[in-house]
């Protein structure tokens, strides 16, 4: 079972960070094979919108993002985890989302599809403050994603009220509840 991780944070070491690690950690406690990128250290231009993914299928940059679209479309199962920052993703999570655009004109606009029966996304989120709405901008963008990649959204991890790195060893059994979501994915 392949299984791509994306870590969202521009923050080394943050709480986004550690419960991915700890999701992962259960995934491979069960025999899936992880691939993890951090967006922090690659370089993914922004899309500009320019529509030639729309008549070919490829992005006109040539950049990191490039083999990790083709880890997007080998995956069985995508976890992405991300911080919160004014209610949505950190800019560099961002750039990746927009970019997953050549796999949408592939399927939709050039009738070339890619997808195969695919697993779950699943969402690992953490937030500073404890609003209520805190998670809804980031929850609206992961449904569209997977409806792209075909996946089906788990129910996700949404951790609100750490901000310090390191505050979500603070909350109760959540690296156990994080072991356990990781080996639930490689079996959904």
């Amino acid at each position: 079972m392949k299984v791509l991780a994306i870590e969202g944070s521009p923050r080394q070491g943050g709480n986004s960070s550690l419960l991915l690690r700890w999701v992962t950690e259960g995934i491979s406690d069960v025999g899936g094979k992880v691939t993890r990128y951090s967006v922090r250290n690659l370089y993914i231009e922004p899309c500009i919108g320019c529509g030639k993914c729309n008549a070919t299928g490829v992005c006109v940059f040539e950049d990191d993002m490039s083999p990790i679209l083709e880890a997007v479309a080998g995956c069985d199962h995508l976890v992405i985890s991300t911080p919160v920052y004014f209610y949505h993703v950190p800019a560099q999570l961002k750039a990746f989302i927009d970019r997953l655009q050549p796999l949408w004109a592939m399927e939709t606009l050039l009738k070339k599809p890619w997808r195969r029966k695919r697993g779950g996304l699943l969402l690992l989120a953490t937030g500073a403050t404890k609003g209520e709405r805190l998670f809804e901008g980031i929850l609206l963008t992961m449904r569209c994603v997977s409806s792209l990649l075909g996946m089906t959204m788990m129910e996700p991890i949404l951790i609100k009220g750490v901000d310090a790195p390191g505050a979500i060893k603070g909350v109760e059994r959540i690296k156990e509840m994080a072991q356990e979501k990781g080996k639930e994915l490689v079996y959904f």
